[in-house]
């Protein structure tokens, strides 16, 4: 759905050196403070709320983006059930730690976007500084993760141990990453799952055609 790319690279570009990656929320990390609440504890929570980023450069456009905005009432599936699942994790949401915060107030017509700190880096669709890339993640010297290796796999557990190393601020402010949420209780990225994409009508004409493809050759 429509995300605020140019918006979140602007604010890394005023945060330099401090928002470093960017996870555009899917499915899977929608609620990632629900997550962490559940490994880590309250204490540990109340301290990364206390990380959590509200930026003036992320409070936007309320008929866009938000519970009302036009960003997430786009998102609909090809058939009812993908629909009825969207709509029981929106519920979800809105009955999760994540969706019973209390977000800030901005102007009239506006939403404020949070960016939340995350201890994993996630290869889905993101936006990262390409320095931090090429200086710190594939940085030779410091062997985290080889060019070309599952930067997923091999970043996200060197995150853990800088925080158990450091404490989860000083930890979590080397690697800099964070997840996008604009609080609607729907996700902005996600995996289409064939299945489900094709009405029956279009699964039983591709069929159709392989079959009759298959016959001729």
């Amino acid at each position: 759905r429509q995300t605020p790319v140019k918006e979140v690279v602007n604010s890394m570009v005023l945060n330099p050196g401090r928002v470093k990656y960017v996870g555009i929320s899917m499915r899977s990390n929608l609620m990632y403070r629900d997550i962490f609440l559940s490994k880590y504890g309250k204490a540990a929570l109340n301290e990364l709320e206390e990380m959590s980023l509200y930026l003036p450069s992320l409070a936007l456009c309320g008929e866009i983006y938000g519970e009302g905005g036009s960003s997430a009432a786009s998102v609909t599936g090809r058939s009812e059930k993908v629909n009825k699942s969207i709509l029981a994790l929106k519920k979800t949401y809105f009955g999760s730690y994540q969706g019973r915060m209390q977000t800030r107030e901005v102007g009239p017509g506006k939403v404020q976007l949070s960016l939340t700190p995350t201890l994993f880096w996630y290869d889905n669709t993101h936006i990262c500084d390409t320095a931090h890339y090429r200086d710190f993640v594939f940085d030779p010297r410091l062997k985290m993760v080889a060019r070309g290796g599952f930067v997923e796999d091999k970043l996200s557990p060197n995150i853990l141990k800088a925080v158990e190393r450091r404490g989860l601020t000083m930890g979590h402010s080397r690697y800099g990453c964070y997840i996008l949420d604009d609080h609607s209780g729907v996700y902005f990225t996600g995996h289409l799952d064939g299945g489900n994409f094709l009405t029956k009508a279009e699964k039983d004409a591709f069929v159709n055609s392989n079959s009759s493809n298959l016959k001729k050759s």
